[in-house]
């Protein structure tokens, strides 16, 4: 719910509006962070350019989360943004498929190894590539032991093995 509440605030179209629910907004492990904030105009390459070129940086971090609130919500009210202009971040959870083979293929992006997380997962050789990662351990089928009746040690000996008497050969 914090993106929409902080969504819906940016777009009501008055300035001095009070930021809604600031305990959930401006609290330090809030999904809505400074960069989140700065990575929404990706899609728009002016603005893009001057946020990147000013404000993309360590010093960022500096900057209260309410004042670059505020800031954001200016810029889109001065150059008359409109809500389907700005970039749609999908949020997904990652699992240990997704770490394992972000380990592996560092050079991919974040989205394209989720799309082959899917089509592995969609895959009907899902098992086999599991297993092979180290996620998944194959199965072991438990032997079961069988019952045997008890012998005595003189018929076992004679049974399994040959038996050569020394008299009877001299």
């Amino acid at each position: 719910m914090p993106f929409k509440t902080f969504l819906n605030w940016i777009y009501d179209g008055y300035v001095d509006s009070e930021i809604p629910n600031p305990e959930l907004l401006l609290k330090y492990n809030s999904p809505i962070t400074n960069t989140y904030m700065i990575s929404l105009f990706v899609k728009i390459g002016k603005i893009n350019h001057y946020l990147d070129k000013y404000m993309n940086n360590i010093n960022l971090r500096y900057i209260k989360k309410e004042e670059l609130m505020i800031y954001i919500k200016k810029l889109i009210i001065d150059n008359k943004i409109k809500r389907f202009q700005l970039h749609y971040f999908i949020y997904r959870r990652y699992h240990k498929l997704f770490d394992i083979l972000k380990e592996k293929f560092s050079y991919l992006k974040n989205n394209e190894i989720q799309m082959l997380c899917d089509q592995i997962n969609n895959s009907d050789e899902k098992e086999t590539i599991y297993q092979s990662l180290g996620i998944m351990k194959p199965k072991i089928e438990k032997v079961k032991k069988i019952k045997k009746e008890k012998i005595s040690l003189k018929e076992f000996i004679r049974d399994n093995f040959s038996i050569i008497d020394m008299e009877e050969s001299q």
